[in-house]
């Protein structure tokens, strides 16, 4: 409404560009008869490397400390499956989202309690937690109210100076001040960046021929766009955010968000490249526009990919 009507869509001169309106190549007519229909499910071959969840490799984590307390106790209790267990194991703790995004005083491969017993950096991060404090997880000790198989670890968050705190409110009384989302910002997108890593991209691009992915158009022929607006005030939103944002970063690639204009500066301060871009329609609109100005084509994304 109001907007600049969009130009008449024309043919891109990028390689393996095909219009709609063209017969489908050989090598799709061949993965529909592999399939069986159109749109028959393709799996692509495996590549002999597990890729678990690093949800997954969390919850085995815990598992196995909690098994580890257990059978301390006399109890037992399940772990999760040896592949998933080996892999959150050997992940180095460097590359553990609960490791500090900046230099500390106390080395997290020594955090302990006051009472020696040690801290296991986590998998996962908590979306309030600032830069330079840590997420571990520890074992637990048995009180009254224990109960056989119940129980045995804990979350605790680590100070740069290594002090051991179990609470947000206690981080703030700390620090002087309530805790925002925005200060756990850039620890969401390492987390999500850490979480891409167990992605194996491979396995997607098998999908395709050898002919194919050369075909394929590269980054710098594309410009791509994020249509967003007001998702900076919530943890929802700053969470879609840092993954939208992380798995371009992974790809080498730097997005420009258009967003309303009452949005522009907390965007730009989350350090995007951002735009006025205006309502919705609006929007797109001008990412149409700036792409032709590049001669570019244009790739919009949603603001909350997964």
């Amino acid at each position: 409404q109001g907007d600049e009507p969009v130009a008449p869509r024309q043919r891109l001169n990028l390689p393996g560009y095909r219009p709609a309106t063209e017969p489908p190549s050989e090598s799709m007519e061949k993965k529909r008869s592999v399939g069986g229909k159109a749109g028959g499910k393709q799996r692509a071959p495996a590549t002999g490397k597990p890729a678990f969840a690093r949800r997954t490799m969390r919850s085995a984590m815990v598992k196995q400390l909690k098994q580890q307390e257990q059978q301390r106790r006399g109890a037992r209790v399940g772990a999760a499956g040896k592949k998933v267990t080996d892999a959150a194991a050997a992940t180095p703790i460097k590359d553990r989202a609960g490791y500090p995004l900046v230099p500390t005083k106390v080395d997290p491969a020594k955090w302990r309690t006051i009472e020696g017993k040690q801290i296991f950096v986590d998998m996962t991060r908590k979306p309030w937690l600032p830069d330079d404090y840590g997420q571990g997880v520890k074992m637990t000790n048995p009180i009254s109210r224990s109960k056989p198989g119940s129980g045995g670890t804990y979350t605790v968050f680590i100070s740069p100076e290594g002090r051991v705190f179990y609470h947000r409110h206690q981080i703030e009384a700390e620090i002087g001040r309530p805790l925002t989302y925005k200060d756990g910002w850039n620890g969401q997108k390492r987390l999500q960046r850490l979480n891409g890593r167990q992605t194996d991209e491979s396995a997607f691009f098998a999908l395709l021929t050898p002919r194919e992915r050369k075909r394929l158009p590269k980054a710098e022929e594309l410009h791509f766009c994020i249509v967003s607006a007001r998702r900076t005030n919530t943890r929802e939103g700053l969470a879609d955010i840092a993954v939208t944002q992380a798995n371009f970063e992974m790809a080498g690639v730097v997005p420009t968000w258009y967003v309303d204009a009452e949005s522009i500066k907390a965007y730009r301060e989350l350090g995007l490249k951002a735009v006025v871009g205006g309502k919705l329609t609006e929007a797109r609109n001008k990412c149409l526009r700036d792409a032709a100005r590049l001669g570019k084509a244009c790739v919009q994304v949603s603001d909350d990919i997964s």
